[in-house]
């Protein structure tokens, strides 16, 4: 029949959008939630910023019955976490193994604060502080001594505080990058990631030292700490973006901008944030990272050996999410 022969039309059904009122009023809410979060993640824990049962040290016979304790808390309840030791020399060994922060010696021959800026300078501060009240109080001079003293070239430690963020972005913006260019090639971008972080370590090592000024010994060493930071982190947001693609980059990226790089305590100390989320943060690359970049850099890797076990993990669970989207990928192709 002729009516067999006339071509048809046929028209899509219509879109039925929210009117553009409705919409726009729909971003706004959106950007500010996401305002607000962003906000909260990184000036709450600056806003709450206060010491919370630091580890510090007390020596000597005064020390031991009392007397320092007693004068800090008065000073400072809740602030400090005293261990006690039997003399000066032996809390000299645990500032520079990174068991406590500082500490107080009160001896027979005289009276000294040990302090270690290059374990927080925030701590080391407040310590100072106190330790010139309780000078006033016992009406004695006391000694001050910085074990892990700041290079000459940055006397507040600015420089190592503001490498927080650079550090997090390294290990973020490459595994985002690979997976938008490298979209099929599951092993090249492994490769890269790997590449980057050595490449990353040193590179921020050099501007670390020659730059910023910020260190001076153990070149190597934070160079090492960093790579295995870097490394930690992009394996592990480059793991979950090969196995969820978008949904795990924006997972990784979240977790650490909102979590990792504000709870990493580089700038402060864990014992300086809010109590429960510094411990949180060292567990997570950014804090494991910023530990271990103290103790390299101050410490000849002293109290580096936890971040380092932690930053291992989060590599290996990386490279095994790698591993597992390598294989998804292979039966699908096979299939």
């Amino acid at each position: 029949m002729l009516t067999d022969t006339l071509p048809r039309h046929t028209h899509a059904a219509p879109v039925h959008e929210p009117p553009a009122a409705i919409r726009a009023i729909g971003i706004v809410v959106v950007l500010t939630v996401v305002l607000t979060i962003v906000s909260i993640a990184f000036a709450l824990p600056a806003a709450r910023t206060a010491p919370h049962a630091v580890p510090i040290g007390a020596a000597g016979p005064q020390a031991a019955s009392g007397q320092a304790a007693a004068i800090l808390d008065k000073q400072a309840p809740g602030a400090f976490a005293i261990t006690y030791y039997p003399g000066e020399a032996a809390l000299r060994d645990a500032i520079e193994n990174r068991d406590v922060y500082g500490g107080i010696a009160l001896g027979p021959d005289g009276r000294s604060l040990l302090v270690a800026t290059g374990g927080s300078p925030m701590v080391a501060q407040l310590l100072t502080q106190i330790g010139n009240g309780i000078a006033k109080q016992l009406g004695v001079p006391l000694r001050t001594e910085d074990l892990a003293p700041p290079t000459e070239n940055d006397p507040r430690g600015v420089g190592l505080a503001a490498s927080a963020l650079p550090i997090t972005l390294a290990g973020m913006l490459p595994a985002i990058a690979l997976m938008l260019i490298l979209k099929r090639e599951v092993w090249t971008r492994f490769a890269t990631a790997v590449t980057f972080a050595g490449v990353a370590g040193i590179t921020i090592a050099t501007l670390l030292r020659y730059l910023f000024g910020a260190i001076e010994t153990n070149f190597w060493g934070v160079a090492g700490g960093l790579t295995l930071g870097v490394l930690a982190a992009g394996l592990s947001m480059l793991g979950l973006g090969s196995l969820f693609g978008r949904v795990g980059l924006a997972l990784g990226a979240g977790l650490a901008l909102l979590l990792g790089n504000p709870l990493s305590g580089l700038n402060s100390a864990p014992e300086m944030l809010p109590a429960g989320w510094g411990q949180l943060g060292q567990w997570l690359p950014q804090g494991a990272n910023a530990t271990l970049l103290r103790s390299t850099a101050f410490f000849d890797g002293a109290g580096g050996a936890l971040p380092i076990v932690v930053l291992t993990c989060w590599s290996l669970l990386g490279a095994g999410l790698v591993v597992v989207a390598a294989m998804r990928q292979r039966g699908s192709s096979a299939a």
